[in-house]
């Protein structure tokens, strides 16, 4: 379930880079992989510590 979330979530945020005509376009895409990706393992791993702390 989380691997669909996160491809999802990158989905969303790359589809709009395909149709705006930029010369220079995988730069940017590159980074935008990054930030969510960057982005979704520190709010995964957050989300788990706060869930584990629930449980104690």
């Amino acid at each position: 379930m989380a691997a669909l979330r996160y491809f999802m979530i990158l989905a969303l945020c790359l589809i709009p880079f395909t149709f705006i005509e930029i010369k220079e376009r995988f730069p940017i895409m590159i980074g935008i992989t990054l930030a969510v990706t960057l982005a979704y393992w520190l709010g995964y791993a957050l989300l788990q510590r706060k869930k584990k702390k629930m449980d104690e």
